[in-house]
């Protein structure tokens, strides 16, 4: 039996071998020019991070898997969801919509012209274009993958790896996060769903939430009233509800058995198509205690890394963290007393993958080199 494997090649660069090549190096050893067919159509899934954060994969790198596509035969685009609630204002705002969030794509730099192929928000207009797949999992029992994904013959993550509050912010997090609609997301971080105050409604005055539903399925007139069947739990209506300070509809953030739903998210997506159609690629540089998502690039926690590369998500972030645990922190990082605690969080996603069959963490780590 073949054992699994992660290749890594390390942040040493030279003018023949430089990051781009590396990350070529790392695609030709996942098989991906001879898995990938003529006409095979290959989603991308990337990150385009939020204006302001300047820590984000640069669009070099996606780019060069474009066009390593291209080569294999493939027909490649580039993929992201949108974010929870609406609006551009705050830390998060600006990915409520596919028009809002390809606008800030473009301010980091990501267009079509520069990746050299088309750019999809893989969940539609409002982030509710979905296809539920049923899983047995112990939070969540049905997934709402991003509806583009059913066309696709491969998926590639390619992912930057860091990490957020609950541990480390890798592949598993950008597939149970990143490939799921509005409703997927709500079920990580609001899993008790829309809270509604009829009596703290402003009346048919405001109705403010009334057009942000995607729905339709708030009615404000002499009461209010929300359709439950209808009812995506994106939080739209809470965002515009908090603004004018009603609270009348309420999604409340809940940080318990995060990592976990993430893990289920993603066992969803990957039974959408099958786990066989999954490659995961993970960047191990401008590594920070936070999401692409917030609007600032924080200070690193550690020096580059490299690039890991895997057909398992838990091995290819279990790899990444074991590297992130022997390197040497930066003394000026202000999360670096917090760093133990990440690292210690991290293995919630792990122990629950393998539970679930996500992936493992049994695999032979294979260091990518090139002579001169």
């Amino acid at each position: 039996m073949t054992r699994l494997k992660v290749f890594f090649t390390d942040r040493q660069t030279r003018a023949d071998y430089n990051m781009l090549d590396k990350l070529e190096h790392v695609f030709r050893e996942l098989g991906l020019m001879e898995e990938i067919k003529a006409g095979d159509k290959v989603m991308i899934k990337t990150h385009f991070g939020l204006y302001g954060n300047t820590n984000h994969i640069r669009p070099a790198y996606v780019r060069k898997l474009v066009d390593l596509v291209k080569a294999a035969g493939g027909y490649p685009f580039v993929a992201d969801t949108c974010s929870r609630a609406y609006g551009n204002d705050g830390p998060y705002g600006g990915r409520t919509t596919q028009p809002e969030y390809l606008e800030r794509a473009a301010m980091n730099g990501f267009t079509s012209g520069v990746l050299g192929a088309p750019m999809i928000i893989a969940d539609g207009y409002w982030g509710v274009d979905v296809y539920k797949v049923p899983i047995e999992g112990e939070y969540i029992k049905s997934v709402d993958v991003a509806a583009a994904t059913l066309d696709c013959d491969k998926v590639i993550l390619l992912t930057h790896a860091k990490f957020h509050h609950i541990g480390i912010a890798g592949s598993l997090k950008n597939m149970g996060v990143g490939m799921v609609g509005k409703q997927g997301k709500s079920a990580i971080h609001c899993p008790d769903g829309l809270e509604v105050f009829p009596e703290k409604c402003l009346g048919y005055e405001c109705s403010k939430c009334v057009s942000v539903c995607p729905t339709r399925c708030i009615e404000v007139s002499d009461k209010l009233s929300v359709d439950a069947d209808k009812c995506v739990e994106c939080g739209h209506c809470s965002s515009v509800c908090a603004t004018i300070n009603a609270g009348a509809l309420v999604m409340r953030w809940s940080m318990s058995n995060m990592a976990e739903r993430i893990i289920e998210n993603a066992l969803g997506v990957q039974q959408s198509i099958g786990s066989d159609k999954f490659y995961y690629i993970n960047l191990a540089i401008d590594i920070s205690d936070l999401c692409d998502c917030v609007s600032v690039g924080a200070p690193l926690l550690m020096h580059d890394l490299g690039i890991f590369g895997s057909t398992d998500p838990i091995a290819v972030d279990h790899a990444t963290l074991q590297a992130m645990k022997n390197a040497k922190l930066n003394p000026a990082s202000p999360k670096i007393n917090d760093f133990d605690r990440l690292v210690e969080s991290s293995q919630s996603f792990f122990k629950h993958g393998e539970k679930l069959g996500v992936g493992n963490i049994h695999y032979e780590l294979i260091f990518l080199s090139k002579s001169k």
